[in-house]
């Protein structure tokens, strides 16, 4: 009787060790998931030396960007020129097989890469852009300008 009373009242709860050693193990579980998740591009596009929809992506993203910050656009279909409110002038160029941004003429800030031929066409709302890459696929986009 004492013995089953004993048993009994052992198995009715959890001791502060064991519940230390279960927080213990769901931590090591919970730190290890981010590792085993990490980020990259599923799918056919993981091409690392080649034109890539994620750069083009971040391409039309940044373009976006700028083009809300600008007061008006010009362009000579090759180059495009932006007048931002703060009086910068920025350009987006075609420089061997890279588009670069230039800020008043300096610097040379690599936009996107691997591309064969870039053209510019503005709109009223916005801007047409399209890129061959190098292996010759041809991207079209429509940047818009939201006011």
């Amino acid at each position: 009787m004492r013995v089953r009373q004993a048993v009994a009242g052992r198995e009715s709860g959890f001791t502060l060790l064991e519940a230390l050693l279960a927080l213990a193990a769901a931590l090591t579980v919970a730190a290890v998931i981010p590792a085993l998740l990490s980020v990259r591009p599923l799918g056919a596009d993981v091409s690392v030396d080649g034109f890539t929809h994620l750069e083009w992506r971040l391409f039309l993203q940044q373009l976006q960007i700028e083009l809300h910050e600008t007061e008006r656009w010009s362009t000579d279909g090759a180059t495009l020129y932006l007048q931002k409110w703060n009086g910068d002038k920025v350009s987006f160029s075609l420089v061997k097989s890279n588009i670069i941004r230039q800020v008043d003429g300096t610097g040379n800030e690599t936009a996107l890469r691997h591309v064969r031929a870039v053209s510019y066409s503005t709109g009223i709302r916005g801007l047409f852009v399209q890129v061959t890459a190098t292996d010759g696929i041809v991207y079209e986009a429509f940047v818009a300008r939201a006011f």
